[in-house]
């Protein structure tokens, strides 16, 4: 995986061009998205994206994350979401859509699964966040181990 600092849709351009699966898996800005899929069309997509002058940054990961290389494990989360899933009682934002969760146990779960697999829309849950009346945002992540 790579962080391709240009813009995403100049990004999918030139993913388009390149031999093997790639495929942007997190959107993270307008300006700012991260690639993933089989390690060599990657390195050729950085490469391409290099040369046409976009910053890239390999990003040191164990898997292709929110690409279709890591579907198969959606299949076990189903089976731990169907023994724990339920409805939700707040208002939360799907990665995969960027929209509010549905209100189903059984969407919710089918949401959740997908979610290993495809990409995360940053930016869409931004704006949905916005227009929920949001307008504290606060990331948090975990470093190391």
């Amino acid at each position: 995986m790579a962080a391709i600092m240009a813009p995403v849709e100049e990004v999918e351009e030139v993913l388009r061009t390149v031999d093997g699966y790639v495929v942007t898996a997190n959107i993270n800005s307008r300006a700012q998205c991260v690639i993933g899929g089989a390690s060599a069309a990657v390195e050729a997509a950085v490469k391409a994206l290099q040369k046409k002058g976009h910053h890239a940054i390999r990003l040191p990961v164990s898997h292709a994350f929110h690409t279709e290389i890591v579907a198969p494990a959606s299949g076990p989360l189903r089976k731990v979401l169907d023994a724990s899933a339920s409805r939700l009682r707040e208002k939360l934002v799907a990665n995969v859509t960027g929209a509010l969760y549905p209100e189903t146990p059984d969407a919710i779960k089918e949401m959740l699964q997908r979610q290993i697999a495809s990409p995360v829309q940053w930016v869409k849950g931004l704006e949905t966040l916005w227009t929920e009346g949001a307008r504290t945002f606060v990331e948090v992540a975990r470093r190391g181990r």
